[in-house]
């Protein structure tokens, strides 16, 4: 659950990248966007390439994240292909060899001046072994 106003992302094979001051994790991030864009789910390369699957051209994906509510992301990642899903709509499906395995990140962006104040919630993290995902659906049940 976020805020609107502001984004964030839960990164997923990323690394810390730099030194002191200057550190910072970097990698894939999958999105949770309450703009007009609507790209949560999609999955951007923090401090390094970018947006890699925006949801343009995905309406249904763009259509499914709930304002002030909660909302189920699934992130598959098996070997260089990552799925992903909001609310058990299909979002992003990438293939990209440039991390394979890596940490796990939660990503608070700034919200702009000290006077603002946001919020964003996650609960209910599940990290299942890739044998076990394919027993589970996108909506979050299994068979």
């Amino acid at each position: 659950m976020i805020d609107d106003g502001f984004n964030s992302g839960v990164q997923i094979r990323s690394r810390v990248d730099g030194v002191g001051e200057r550190e910072r994790v970097v990698g894939y991030q999958v999105e949770i966007d309450p703009s007009e864009r609507a790209w949560s789910a999609g999955i951007y390369e923090e401090g390094l390439r970018g947006w890699l699957a925006p949801l343009t051209g995905n309406p249904d994906a763009q259509g499914a994240f709930r304002h002030n509510q909660w909302n189920h992301v699934r992130v598959e990642a098996a070997g260089p292909h990552i799925r992903t899903w909001i609310n058990g709509v299909p979002a992003a499906d990438l293939n990209d060899t440039a991390a394979a395995t890596r940490v796990i990140g939660l990503q608070v962006h700034g919200v702009g001046d000290s006077t603002q104040t946001a919020c964003v919630r996650w609960r209910g993290l599940q990290l299942v072994p890739r044998d076990a995902a394919e027993l589970i659906r996108p909506n979050g049940s299994t068979p």
